[in-house]
């Protein structure tokens, strides 16, 4: 049987360098869908499905995992599993919907790196990697190389998304959810709560990230995929 494609799925201005962690071998067998072009998540989704034949997995974190959650609303028949990290389901939450306007206005007058490297990706981290300055830049790099007119596309998206907390109830694959143990966007009981909806869910919580896993504990998160990957199709993705 043809194994699945593995769709990786970015955060919000995050590029292929989130991924760099995973192991070659699997990056191999993976596509990188486009986050930059839609001002929507259908319109995501829908580009990402439309990037491959066939059965996938979507591995996606925080916007990424919306976008996956789409994937699967729209394309049930073709998601064979869900990798979700540092999520949430649900509708923007009233508090960030309103900051969005603001923080795009901001970006259109000329503060995207002000506002990423003082304000956005510092809060992301897990406390004892906020001083890694290498990972720092990383974060603020990637941010600045998608440009201004990418981080108003995706904060709108976020702003404007549907709650896809049903599709959850509905999908009968497995499903893993990890986070990190100092998500303070997502936090662990969020996950909890997700896979509780779930018909045949595992929720892992990593030590010391936040909300960027891949990038925080690389060598974890990629084992853990590996492993849920090869526990279920019966094959080795690492």
């Amino acid at each position: 049987m043809t194994e699945p494609t593995l769709v990786l799925l970015a955060g919000n201005m995050c590029d292929e360098r989130l991924w760099h962690g995973m192991p070659p071998a699997l990056l191999a067998r993976a596509v990188h869908a486009d986050m930059s072009l839609d001002d929507n998540i259908a319109g995501m989704a829908g580009r990402a499905l439309a990037a491959t034949d066939g059965m996938l997995i979507p591995i996606g974190l925080s916007m990424g995992g919306i976008v996956a959650l789409e994937m699967a609303r729209q394309a049930p028949a073709r998601v064979a599993g869900l990798v979700l990290s540092d999520t949430n389901a649900g509708a923007d939450l009233p508090e960030r919907a309103a900051a969005r306007p603001v923080h795009q206005d901001r970006v259109r007058a000329g503060e995207l790196e002000t506002l990423v490297a003082d304000e956005l990706k510092p809060a992301y981290l897990a406390q004892s990697n906020r001083d890694n300055q290498p990972l720092r830049a990383l974060i603020l790099q990637m941010a600045i190389d998608l440009g201004d007119a990418v981080f108003v596309r995706q904060s709108e998206a976020l702003r404007t998304r549907a709650d896809l907390r049903g599709v959850l109830d509905k999908f009968v694959g497995p499903v893993l959810l990890m986070c990190g143990a100092e998500d303070r966007l997502c936090p662990p009981e969020w996950h909890f709560a997700m896979a509780a909806q779930c018909a045949n869910a595992v929720v892992e919580v990593i030590d010391e990230a936040g909300h960027l896993l891949p990038l925080e504990q690389p060598d974890k998160f990629a084992a853990t995929i590996v492993s849920w990957l090869d526990r279920h199709w019966g094959t080795k993705f690492g």
